[in-house]
């Protein structure tokens, strides 16, 4: 199962959004949360949500990356995260990047957030699934494989929200997701006010 599979159940209703047009959506929908329009940054071909837009790394950058593994599926959007325009500004209900922003150094994530907060229409939500530093060390002492393009050193609880405060965004969540003693996983929502 992939990381995004694992969590898609607890970040999936961030990708709702409450039903804006009776005429769409009309009754009994009117009212209900509805898909919104939002965007999975370096899917692997999973999106979060089958109506996520899929954003990768190029083919021949994903395969050095990845090992050779196939991607799982299609994919509109071949481009590096942390630098591409992928979405036009205050456009998006979501933007949702799992075990990716580890990849670059804290230091960085200012100007990410900003990137990807730029996409966001105001009450959006930038979605972030990242490995927490002590339990990603436990994980690798007991198996779990290596990641060699972690920036390093990994996150810990606290650490995407105070960022995410620094330019302006809302933290609704900032947390261990705690599925099970193996997890070793962050999770922080941030709003777009």
């Amino acid at each position: 199962m992939s990381e995004t599979g694992r969590y898609r159940s607890i970040v999936a209703p961030y990708c709702m959004v409450p039903n804006p047009d009776p005429n769409r959506f009309p009754p009994p929908h009117f009212g209900e949360r509805v898909p919104g329009v939002g965007i999975d940054l370096a899917s692997g071909g999973d999106p979060v949500v089958p109506w996520a837009w899929q954003l990768e790394l190029p083919p021949d950058q994903y395969a050095h990356y990845n090992a050779n593994t196939p991607i799982r599926g299609p994919v509109q959007i071949r481009a590096d995260a942390f630098t591409h325009r992928a979405a036009e500004p205050n456009s998006l209900d979501f933007v949702y990047s799992s075990h990716l922003l580890e990849d670059r150094l804290q230091s960085e994530w200012d100007g990410i957030f900003t990137l990807w907060s730029s996409f966001l229409k105001p009450g959006g939500y930038l979605i972030i699934l990242v490995p927490e530093q002590n339990l990603w060390w436990t994980a690798i002492a007991h198996g779990q494989t290596p990641n060699c393009s972690h920036a390093g050193p990994e996150p810990s609880v606290g650490d995407i929200g105070k960022h995410g405060k620094a330019i302006g965004l809302e933290v609704i969540e900032d947390r261990l997701t705690a599925l099970d003693k193996k997890d070793y996983t962050i999770l922080a929502v941030l709003k777009r006010r």
